[in-house]
């Protein structure tokens, strides 16, 4: 990623830690599963010989080489910029009250860790059934305490 080593992007160009120069090799698309197509943009230093970062920053016999995607970046910043302002970091805080303490429950009460089934269609069936169990056992347990408090 950009932010190892303190590498900046300058122009079509990145600087690692050391100043020396990432240069733009080649240019590819990648199309995910859902067939969205992204354009990627690959770099690799040419001047790893002899840095004093070399083994932090690459194993690679032939330098330092990264990725980057124009788009994917831009969505990043976006999600960022909106986390961050005062109206995302509310909506954080609720999703912590509101989803995360459910997940937490199905991981650790009910002993969910992985899923048995394989394929889209057959964990999402899965995933259903995990969490139509839980609503269950919420509302018994709902229903327990109404009974006990009459």
């Amino acid at each position: 990623s950009s932010t190892e080593l303190d590498i900046q992007k300058v122009e079509d160009v990145w600087i690692c830690a050391n100043g020396k120069k990432l240069v733009r090799t080649r240019t590819s698309e990648q199309t995910s599963e859902s067939g969205y197509t992204s354009i990627i943009h690959h770099y690799q230093c040419h001047e790893c010989g002899g840095c004093p970062f070399r083994s932090p920053c690459t194993t690679s016999k032939y330098g330092r080489t990264m990725q980057w995607s124009p788009v994917y970046h831009e969505q990043k910043q976006k999600v960022r910029e909106r986390l961050e302002s005062e109206e995302g970091q509310a909506r954080y805080r609720q999703r912590q009250t509101d989803v995360e303490s459910v997940f937490g429950q199905i991981k650790q009460n009910r002993g969910f860790r992985r899923f048995v089934l394989r394929g889209l269609q057959k964990t999402s069936i899965e995933w259903g059934l995990i969490c139509a169990a839980h609503n269950l056992l919420k509302k018994a347990a709902k229903d327990k305490q109404r009974a006990l408090a009459v």
